[in-house]
């Protein structure tokens, strides 16, 4: 690694079916899986070039249920920023996001000081009956923690906001 070089550490979480690995294959790799297959732990590396220098991310995509405790502990130990991922038309995928924080915050006590980002996925099937959850609902709690700049509607599918969510 160079000087210029520098190595962080992202860490994605959520509930399962959230579409945590689609948000990652899609910044990866340009393309949406439609097939799902759950995910244990998936680390991913890329390169970035920005602001005149070279940034290399490891991105680790965890399991999105909790019967891993220990592997969530120790993600969140070694993490050094934070991508939250919870469905607009699953409110119990958000409700996991707000205990996820509380987590993060209970382990890391320099939170504020790390980048955190969270994703409100599926926003292409944001139709009235879809839409369980109004954005009114996660902007209020992510304005209690100072988040309310870093909530991001996306869509994994279409790549709607992808970009913007991980810049």
């Amino acid at each position: 690694m160079t000087d210029e070089e520098q190595r962080h550490r992202l860490v994605v979480l959520g509930s399962g079916r959230v579409g945590k690995t689609c948000l990652l294959q899609c910044l990866l790799n340009n393309k949406f899986i439609e097939a799902y297959r759950p995910t244990v732990e998936d680390l991913h590396c890329k390169t970035f070039v920005y602001n005149g220098g070279v940034i290399s991310v490891d991105i680790l995509d965890t399991a999105g249920n909790l019967e891993f405790p220990a592997m969530r502990r120790l993600s969140i130990s070694t993490a050094q920023a934070f991508l939250l991922v919870f469905v607009l038309g699953n409110k119990e995928s958000f409700e996991e996001v707000k205990n996820l924080w509380n987590q993060i915050q209970e382990q890391k006590s320099n939170i504020n000081d790390l980048p955190r980002v969270i994703a409100a996925n599926k926003c292409d099937l944001a139709t009235e009956s879809y839409r369980l959850i109004a954005m009114e609902e996660p902007l209020e709690w992510a304005r209690q923690y100072g988040l309310s700049d870093a909530l991001v509607e996306v869509s994994a599918k279409t790549g709607e906001n992808v970009k913007t969510l991980f810049r």
